[in-house]
């Protein structure tokens, strides 16, 4: 299933919780709902996006990496990286970048998905 979070735009930039993780130019200032498909992130020891590492399941040539974040409305996050991809469980939290085409962005009172150029 699609993670989804409470987010918010501003000045070109979308905000899961206190971190901009990812520019969104052209689209307009305000509170939005965010969906992310479960291979819309990278894992990147530099990322904006930050979990907590619950746990790591090997699916052959995927692994599915098991996480929370405050922003969240499901009960876990649930992103799917390549088994190339390292993780040090003794670390307890996940960074990431995120794909911009596997982001879906929604006005939080419309509802209307709201489209946006990568910068």
């Amino acid at each position: 299933p699609i993670n989804v979070f409470k987010g918010n735009i501003a000045g070109g930039k979308l905000y899961i919780g206190d971190a901009a993780v990812l520019d969104v130019k052209g689209a307009p200032d305000g509170d939005v709902t965010v969906g992310i498909r479960p291979e819309g992130f990278n894992l990147d020891e530099n990322g904006a996006f930050v979990c907590n590492l619950s746990n790591v399941e090997v699916m052959g040539r995927d692994v599915s990496v098991v996480s929370t974040h405050e922003a969240s409305r499901n009960p876990v996050v649930r992103s799917i990286i390549s088994s190339d991809a390292k993780i040090d469980m003794a670390n307890k939290e996940v960074k990431y970048s995120l794909k911009p085409h596997k982001v879906y962005i929604f006005d939080a009172a419309t509802e209307e998905r709201i489209r946006f150029e990568v910068n």
